[in-house]
């Protein structure tokens, strides 16, 4: 496993430890219908016999098979070889076309046609999709979580979280500039709240950075509009040996959210070395919502509404 993999699969295990659950996603459904439409082409009885061949061998249920992409892969090519290629092909085309009819793929032509397509890659558009959708239309008062590694996908979930009108609009960045074009009421760096750092963070910089929330929370209960509020990279906080302080504050927000407030924090995980990475698991812990990006974007709820210990 490479470090990228490695550093994903410590923040799953982190989830799972946590009792986050994912939210459903259609792609579930869009891969088992593929798959058994692709089978049930040949013939329903050859769909069964192959089905029940794969269940047997994997000891797991047909839901469980026909909703999981690598293991159905990995048994086609162990029963046909290479001839699973043109059943894998079938499978494909199906999924893209049920996701377009879904309206959750905004794959290009291009995109489509290029023979290095491949399923998990449709899933995974509908999963982005998905997750798009769900910051844009996310009720108020909620404390998320975005674990990312490409800067691509911050850009995107960022202009999605801050598209609603007249909302008010927070930025905390290193470099605020990079966001002009989201058209934001406030961004401030790090340096500006906070002044030279030379030292870990005390409890007089927490107090600044919720002076700070609080300022746009107040603005947001006056205009009664829930107020959006961002940190695009918060492993800056780990990063300057802050690791203490952030805990602080994301328990903080946890326990007591701002009324009319809405607050997501961004971690580039590939900024981060596996150590510190796994200092993160109460600042995990204290989101009602988690976003992954890898292995597949997927969004994450915490089991209980009230504060978790952790």
């Amino acid at each position: 496993m490479n470090l990228k993999g490695g550093k994903n699969f410590q923040c799953l295990t982190a989830l799972d430890d946590l009792d986050y659950i994912p939210l459903y996603s259609i792609s579930d459904d869009i891969l088992y219908r593929s798959i058994k439409e692709s089978l049930e082409q040949v013939g329903k009885a050859y769909y069964k016999a192959v089905i029940d061949h794969i269940c047997r061998i994997n000891r797991l249920s047909e839901r469980e098979i026909l909703t999981n992409c690598d293991l159905f892969e990995d048994s086609m090519y162990r029963l046909f070889g290479h001839g699973a290629v043109s059943i894998i092909n079938k499978v494909k085309v199906l999924a893209l076309r049920h996701s377009l009819m879904e309206h959750k793929s905004n794959l290009t032509i291009p995109e489509i046609v290029d023979p290095a397509l491949t399923i998990n890659d449709v899933l995974n558009e509908i999963r982005r999709i998905e997750a798009l959708d769900f910051v844009h239309k996310m009720a108020s008062h909620n404390h998320i979580l975005l674990l990312y590694t490409h800067r691509g996908s911050l850009i995107k979930i960022l202009s999605e979280y801050f598209s609603p009108k007249d909302a008010p609009k927070a930025l905390l960045s290193e470099n605020p500039d990079n966001f002009s074009h989201l058209n934001l009421t406030s961004s401030i760096s790090y340096k500006d709240l906070f002044g030279p750092i030379t030292s870990p963070l005390k409890e007089d910089a927490v107090f600044k950075l919720h002076n700070w929330i609080s300022t746009i929370s107040t603005t947001s209960i006056r205009s009664n509009i829930c107020a959006r509020i961002a940190e695009d990279d918060a492993t800056w906080w780990i990063r300057n040996g802050c690791t203490r302080a952030l805990s602080s504050i994301e328990l903080s927000l946890c326990r007591e959210l701002p009324q009319s407030t809405s607050i997501l924090c961004a971690f580039d995980i590939s900024k981060l070395t596996p150590k510190q990475l796994s200092t993160m698991r109460a600042i995990i812990g204290s989101h009602d919502y988690v976003i992954i990006e890898e292995p597949s974007f997927t969004v994450y709820r915490f089991g209980k509404p009230t504060f978790r210990n952790v």
